[in-house]
């Protein structure tokens, strides 16, 4: 018998996180439902396919489409990191729906209707790797130097003699082969992946699902599905085209997330619904794609969204596919955007070298225009235009050449701090330093500064608007607190987190976190309120 090396059950990350003071350290267990990462799954290492689903194997994990609703469920991620990286091909468990993948020299199964993760290994390098149809409960069979073996359910191989009616993966070349209309698709291939290589690495037999066909997976451009006879592959989105998000927006169901340029993808903008359920990105026009490098922050507007690049005020029209942008040819004072804001159909816009305002009317037009220093952060209040310095708080008001400093700020060295971020908070304005938050009290007009948030997230820089409190982003975390209280929950990296934080979104239901490895969901009620 070779030692087992299973793991049952779901082992989620359970860690000591260190909190800024005054809150206690605990550790966590997520449960899928409650925590989700949405990764870069345009690379799909192995598929399989069941009586009714399709399973995706990515580096970033697993996902479950239904092919009649068009639906994914997942991702699921194993409990250990970079597990998924070696899988090479899998097949689906006639009997219980489960997934069997083949490691180089073991395997994992996994079975999403009770979450529950094994995995193990077995003497030299697997060359072959099969079910038999005969003894549908007998596990996976591996063959190595040393003979067969057959992988069981709970972690454990045994030696064994080989399949009795073997049901074998199916790799790409062998369906390159057979079907040579594939092969000539390549050039439409590199059309959805903007030119780039895209290379088949996967693929699956789909009897019945949408007529006959093949599941496809590559590498570039995620999920295909090519029908027997048919001159085209159907792509089907599915995550996110990089691993790294800059910018969020919650929408109708969903979220808004801005991917960068990578060596892999070029910059997108994906619609990530709230269940997971379904994917859709947006990359331009296909001769150019979209017109920036990176995003720091977007807003909503109708049914545009609009981004602060580097490359300038981007407007977007998913539903028209119709991007353009708005740089210093076209009327602001910098076109490398650090912060955006809308209020009532009105932007605000903040620029490295001063601030700018859009009104359907005039355009953009510069405001106070002796003001040439970075504008951090901006929000809106009628004709104002609030505005987040590394001198403190100012205000741009109409017709004013530089930025005012209300006088209720100047009287404690507390509220002279560098202004990272604001938001509102009802009627109340709540400015984030990279320590604490500042409010003003809009009966008074008078300023406060709260307790300071502490370390344990790094240097703060985003802060958004909760049903109970506010949430804030530092690098390494995000936290929950009230004007007046300390953090009372924080989440890290590792552990939580996947990586560094870059923006936060908030809907009814989830709190999204943008992160350099991946898009985080969690459960509201779990997070704050």
């Amino acid at each position: 018998m070779v030692a087992p090396r299973g793991r049952a059950g779901l082992l989620l990350f359970v860690f000591l996180l260190l909190l800024p003071d005054g809150l206690e350290a605990q550790g966590r267990e997520w449960a899928p439902a409650d925590r989700a990462v949405i990764g870069e799954l345009g690379r799909i290492n192995a598929l399989a396919t069941s009586r009714d689903r399709v399973y995706v194997v990515s580096p970033a994990g697993i996902l479950e489409f239904d092919p009649q609703s068009r639906r994914w469920n997942g991702p699921w991620q194993p409990p250990g990191d970079g597990l998924l990286a070696g899988v090479t091909g899998a097949l689906a468990d006639p009997l219980d729906g489960s997934l069997w993948m083949v490691l180089p020299s073991g395997w994992i199964r996994f079975d999403p209707g009770i979450q529950s993760w094994e995995d193990g290994t077995v003497p030299g390098r697997v060359t072959d790797a099969a079910l038999d149809a005969l003894l549908p409960a007998s596990g996976l069979f591996l063959r190595t130097s040393g003979g067969w073996y057959v992988a069981q359910r709970g972690g454990f191989a045994t030696s064994s003699a080989a399949p009795q009616r073997p049901v074998r993966i199916t790799t790409a070349e062998q369906v390159l082969r057979t079907v040579p209309a594939i092969q000539a698709s390549a050039a439409a291939l590199r059309v959805e992946g903007r030119l780039r290589d895209v290379r088949l690495t996967a693929a699956a037999r789909a009897d019945g699902f949408l007529g006959l066909g093949w599941f496809l997976g590559t590498d570039g451009v995620g999920l295909l599905y090519y029908a027997d006879g048919a001159g085209l592959p159907e792509r089907f989105p599915l995550g996110l085209p990089a691993a790294r998000v800059e910018a969020l927006f919650p929408g109708n169901g969903g979220v808004w997330a801005v991917t960068p340029r990578t060596a892999r993808a070029d910059p997108a903008l994906t619609f990530v619904a709230s269940d997971l359920g379904q994917f859709r990105s947006f990359m331009g026009p296909t001769a150019r794609g979209l017109p920036f490098t990176e995003a720091r922050r977007m807003v909503g507007r109708g049914s545009e969204l609009w981004l602060a690049t580097g490359n300038g005020l981007v407007r977007i029209n998913p539903r028209e596919e119709d991007a353009r942008v708005f740089d210093e040819a076209r009327g602001l004072p910098d076109s490398r955007v650090l912060d955006l804001a809308q209020r009532r159909g009105n932007i605000a816009v903040g620029t490295l070298h001063g601030v700018a305002r859009w009104e359907d009317s005039t355009g953009l037009r510069t405001l106070a225009p002796e003001f040439t220093g970075a504008a951090a952060a901006v929000e809106l209040s009628g004709d104002t235009v609030w505005v987040g310095t590394d001198r403190g708080l100012f205000a741009a008001l109409p017709e004013q050449p530089d930025l005012l400093q209300p006088e209720a700020l100047q009287d404690g060295l507390s509220l002279q701090a560098p202004v990272v971020d604001l938001a509102w908070r009802g009627d109340t304005l709540v400015a984030l330093t990279r320590d604490r938050l500042l409010w003003r009290d809009p009966g008074t007009g008078r300023y406060s500064a709260g307790p300071l948030l502490g370390a344990g997230l790094g240097q703060l820089h985003t802060v958004v608007n909760g049903a109970g409190g506010l949430y804030v982003a530092g690098e390494r975390g995000v936290g929950y607190a009230t004007l007046v209280t300390p953090l009372r929950r924080a989440l890290g990296t590792p552990g939580d987190l996947p990586g560094r934080v870059y923006d936060l979104a908030v809907d009814d239901d989830y709190l999204w976190v943008a992160t350099e490895a991946g898009l985080v969901r969690f459960r509201r009620d779990l997070v704050g309120r």
